[in-house]
């Protein structure tokens, strides 16, 4: 997605209900991990996020990949890409 793209897209934050995009929501249903497709979707390296959060790359690579992670970790995760926590804990 260019940079433009992103720009228009809404801003979705903790207390926003606003959903995702279709095209992010599709990358969910085909089975990704919801926290690689929304922070693929923000335009966000793993250790940007990991600096933005205090939660560490290898935890975010972790849970990227399937494994378990603490809900605490989600949560400081959900808010570092700007989305309801939901999206991410549920």
């Amino acid at each position: 997605m260019e940079l433009r793209h992103f720009r228009q897209q809404p801003d979705v934050g903790p207390r926003d209900t606003a959903g995702l995009p279709s095209h992010v929501l599709d990358k969910i249903a085909a089975g990704e991990q919801p926290l690689k497709a929304i922070r693929e979707w923000r335009c966000i390296s793993q250790t940007d996020l990991a600096d933005r959060t205090g939660v560490a790359v290898t935890q975010i690579m972790r849970c990227e990949s399937g494994w378990l992670i603490s809900k605490e970790a989600l949560r400081l995760l959900a808010r570092g890409l700007r989305v309801r926590d939901d999206l991410l804990t549920d």
